[in-house]
């Protein structure tokens, strides 16, 4: 049976770029430099896995900014059949629940799904909220923090990795899969692939194709508020380089801040 895969992803801030709006308090996306989330690759990876086993189709859905258009590239580069970015001025500043919302209705408009895959959390904000959220909003079931799929008559077998060991579970499609970041090696792009993205080309959907009410989205659709953020300051270490003769005066001196005990040395 071949497969309607749905593949989940977001195009995050490179981690040591990231950039907060004083007025706002949202990221400015425009100010940095983003990069597909790593724990999707993983997701998409692990669809292109199930599709390239037993058949099927690929789609990639993304909500973001119109500079998301290097990831929806890249998907297609890395061997998705389709790629849709979801994308208007009203989605912006929306926290995970109008965002799960929102692409659970784009999700929702495509003929047929069977399986949707997402990273475990995103490295923007961590809370891991949007993938549950979305099969929620979609009545579907779900099963998080997956390191492998299989697919057998119509049901979905998956591990999920948990604190004291592996659960293996067998479900029903539809359902939707959020991937550990790290359970693949996901595909290179090629040369080839990325000049053949390029010509193919992505869809971009905005509200008017969605048709949801503008108090949904974005900013209005969120119920957090963030009323104040202030930088954390690194504490400043000083180093100090000590000869070997000098060894017994460390030794004294760690005694007396309480850095060094009697127990530890014996």
């Amino acid at each position: 049976m071949a497969l309607e895969i749905v593949v989940m992803v977001k195009q995050v801030p490179d981690s040591q770029e990231v950039v907060i709006d004083p007025v706002t308090m949202n990221l400015n996306r425009s100010l940095t430099r983003n990069v597909t989330n790593k724990a999707d690759e993983n997701a998409l990876e692990a669809a292109l896995q199930l599709r390239d086993e037993v058949g099927g189709h690929v789609t990639v859905v993304s909500m973001g900014p119109p500079q998301a258009e290097s990831t929806m590239i890249e998907c297609l580069a890395r061997g998705a059949d389709r790629a849709i970015l979801v994308s208007d001025r009203f989605f912006g500043g929306a926290d995970t629940y109008p965002t799960g919302l929102t692409v659970a209705s784009a999700i929702s408009k495509l003929e047929k799904v069977d399986v949707i895959f997402a990273g475990e959390e995103s490295s923007d904000s961590s809370t891991g909220h949007v993938g549950p959220g979305v099969a929620e909003f979609l009545g579907m079931e779900q099963a998080t923090y997956v390191s492998s799929v299989k697919y057998a008559d119509g049901f979905i077998i998956a591990e999920r990795e948990l604190e004291d060991g592996t659960e293996v579970i067998k479900m029903p499609t539809p359902v939707l899969l959020t991937i550990l970041l790290n359970a693949n090696v996901p595909r290179r792009q090629t040369l080839k692939r990325k000049i053949a993205a390029t010509k193919q080309g992505y869809e971009v959907w905005n509200l008017e194709k969605l048709g949801m009410p503008p108090e949904w989205v974005g900013v209005r659709g969120s119920p957090t508020i963030v009323r104040k953020m202030r930088p954390i300051k690194e504490k400043e270490r000083a180093a100090k380089r000590f000869e070997i003769d000098q060894i017994p005066d460390l030794v004294r001196e760690l005694f007396e801040i309480g850095a060094l005990k009697l127990e530890e040395m014996q």
